[in-house]
């Protein structure tokens, strides 16, 4: 527990400072919809910028027997907690490509629970799910807009 609290604190403060922030991980979803309940997995990378408004876009694959879901969504979110919205691609097996709209609403840090629906010409699909992402820094407001890296003082 104690490393955990110490993990915490440590992403914490480094991203307290950060301006623009990409993730990447693996994601879990149980799809209910269309009277049967089917797993999907997938793999998803975000970019976040968190310099003023918050704000972020994702992509994403999701495999599930028989189908691939290929999607991109706008997100916005207050540190561990954000709502997402964008279209999503469904390939199926012996069937023409269906265009449909994807939201979520989620909350995580690392760990992440998200709830997802998506809306198709066919079957609507409700989807919680489990994920996790590694996040990593690309900017810093530390780090002054002079074109140089030298430390901002003030």
């Amino acid at each position: 527990m104690k490393k955990i609290i110490i993990l915490l604190i440590f992403f914490t403060s480094t991203y307290a400072h950060a301006q623009d922030v990409f993730s990447i991980g693996p994601m879990y979803h149980l799809n209910i919809g269309d009277k049967s309940f089917k797993s999907s997995f997938g793999l998803e990378v975000a970019y976040w910028n968190i310099d003023d408004f918050p704000y972020s876009v994702d992509f994403g694959l999701d495999f599930q027997k028989g189908k691939f879901r290929l999607y991109t969504e706008a997100q916005t979110g207050v540190g561990f907690a954000g709502v997402s919205l964008g279209p999503v691609l469904e390939f199926k097996k012996n069937s023409p490509v269906q265009l449909g709209l994807q939201t979520s609403a989620w909350a995580n840090y690392i760990l992440g629970v998200d709830f997802r629906c998506r809306f198709f010409k066919g079957p609507d699909y409700i989807s919680p799910g489990l994920y996790l992402k590694y996040p990593w820094i690309v900017g810093n407001d530390n780090i002054n807009n002079s074109g140089d890296n030298d430390f901002d003082w003030d």
